[in-house]
């Protein structure tokens, strides 16, 4: 039974980086969308785009494992 968890545990790992991903880039496109960002909202997407971008480079390696 150990032996299949760990067959799954890189792609339970997959499934939450990309959940992650799609969490960030829905609130990247949310603030996107606005007419006018105030300076913390800008703080803020410009760090949510940073690490979208983190997670993707996670979620490419973990895919190539």
């Amino acid at each position: 039974m150990a032996r299949s968890r760990r067959s799954s545990d890189p792609e339970i790992q997959i499934a939450r980086l990309a959940q992650k991903h799609a969490e960030l880039d829905a609130r990247v496109t949310e603030l996107s969308g606005r007419t006018y960002l105030t300076p913390s909202e800008q703080m803020e997407a410009q760090r949510l785009k940073k690490e979208k971008l983190a997670l993707k480079e996670q979620l490419d390696d973990a895919q190539r494992s």
